[in-house]
């Protein structure tokens, strides 16, 4: 009986070690970063008395390092790349730093058993050769490795401020649901750069308007297919208040709101580096939205809403560009320029105009849960070409196809926030944004722009 229960406690402590050091690719978390690991090649653990950390990269495991004592651990293991994965002593084995080997966490480091085969990949590879002492001595006098890779998801700085979309991609079997909220007041009028008074308008036009509210919820879903390729798909809601005034003084208002049109991304990584990324965008707008809102007015029942009072385009829309990021240790900054295209003419006799927009974006982490930003926003939008027939351009300045296209550049303060340390929260971030106009420059009659405030939340997996 007692050789049977020392062969059952040996058998039992034989599958426990063998637990401990098994990585479930796509379930497993990495104990650094929180986020999945899903390519065993770059895997690393860390093995205690009561528990076994995974890390998805070895620069995860070296970062970790740092703040514990490192002979506290029974096992210091990393995958072998050579051999697709199988773990080996991390204090034995042989690093390879080489730019055509792009580990998770951007450090671009690959581990080898073997130092000869570590010296074959090098020559073909390219790279630089280093053991463990070595390799922590990198991370410990530089920047080497902290977290810098502009898709690490889990930094607060990494996503960009609220306000810009398709601005990362995931790597692959990423998920993200997104709900943002954007609101804009407008107040009083311009003519090109100058304040319009009510009088001015009145000489033309039967109606100037007093004050606007718009408001926008976006519902957004991404999934990455590849690690090079994240599809997007984004419904708006819109909701619009507009108050006008007559030449007689009587106040009024107009609403509309419902569904806004439904637009289908995708981003393609062409430049994936340690500190710097570079991926494509790609959209197409598909017109579900409703162009034919009317409101009741004292000058008519009923009455058709303006160009700008309606929820979508009409139109087929389609959007390219690209979006540039960096990120160092704490900082990390972006640009991102799309263009949008309108193409034919909607079932109402027009089309809006092109867009042509910049964002330039720098964010500084001030804690591994809270960062704040600074953006700058450049937009040029063109004239809208044809018109509504019935549409009164007489009527307000609105409703007159000259007064359509504007330059205009704002500026943003913002907040990325995760919600919390542990696994579960983490993977929530919530953002906020409050912008001003710095330059408006619009042609014709158009109301001027005042606030515009973009919050939203984020679960990312």
């Amino acid at each position: 009986m007692k050789p049977l229960l020392v062969l059952t406690a040996l058998l039992w402590l034989t599958l426990s070690s063998s637990a401990q050091e098994n990585i479930d690719p796509g379930k497993d978390r990495c104990s650094h970063c929180n986020m999945f690991i899903r390519n065993t090649q770059f895997s690393a653990l860390a093995i205690d008395t009561e528990k076994t950390y995974k890390f998805d990269a070895i620069e995860c495991l070296v970062n970790f390092l740092k703040s514990k004592e490192e002979s506290t651990f029974s096992k210091l293991l990393v995958a072998d790349y050579s051999t697709g994965g199988r773990l080996i002593n991390a204090t034995s084995a042989t690093y390879l730093k080489s730019n055509k080997i792009a580990s998770p966490m951007g450090a671009y480091l690959s581990a080898y058993s073997s130092a000869e085969v570590a010296e074959k990949v090098k020559m073909e590879k390219g790279g630089e050769l280093m053991n463990w002492t070595e390799l922590k001595a990198r991370f410990k006098n530089s920047n080497f490795g902290l977290m810098s890779h502009p898709t690490h998801h889990h930094r607060p700085d990494a996503y960009a401020p609220i306000g810009v979309m398709g601005d990362h991609l995931h790597h692959k079997n990423g998920f993200m649901v997104s709900v943002r909220y954007m609101t804009m007041d407008m107040e009083g009028n311009l003519n090109g750069s100058s304040e319009a008074s009510n009088m001015e308008i009145f000489q033309d036009y039967m109606v100037a308007p007093q004050s606007m509210k718009m408001d926008m919820m976006m519902v957004g879903i991404m999934y990455a297919p590849s690690d090079k390729l994240t599809v997007m798909l984004m419904q708006k809601f819109v909701k619009n208040d507009m108050d006008l005034s007559n030449r007689m003084g009587m106040r009024f208002s107009t609403k509309s709101n419902g569904m806004g049109d439904l637009k289908i991304s995708a981003l393609y990584g062409l430049v994936n580096k340690q500190n710097t990324s570079f991926h494509f965008n790609a959209a197409i707008n598909l017109p579900v939205a409703d162009i034919e809102e009317r409101h009741d007015t004292p000058m008519m029942e009923n009455m058709k809403l303006p160009y700008s009072m309606q929820l979508g385009s009409g139109t087929t829309d389609l959007t390219i560009g690209g979006t540039y990021k960096g990120a160092s240790n704490k900082l990390s900054w972006g640009i991102q320029q799309l263009s949008t295209l309108r193409t034919g003419e909607n079932s109402e006799g027009y089309r809006l105009g092109n867009l042509f927009e910049l964002n330039a974006w720098t964010a500084y982490g001030l804690t591994n849960w809270v960062s704040i930003s600074g953006r700058l926003q450049g937009l040029n939008l063109k004239k809208i070409e044809g018109v509504d027939e019935e549409l009164n351009p007489m009527m307000a300045p609105l409703a007159n196809t000259m007064n359509s296209g504007f330059s205009k550049i704002r500026s943003y303060i913002g907040t990325n926030i995760s919600l919390g340390e542990k696994a579960f929260f983490r993977d929530f971030k919530l953002g906020f944004e409050v912008g001003l106009p710095i330059f408006q420059d619009v042609e014709g009659i158009q109301m001027d722009e005042g606030r515009t405030i973009n919050a939203g939340l984020r679960y990312s997996i």
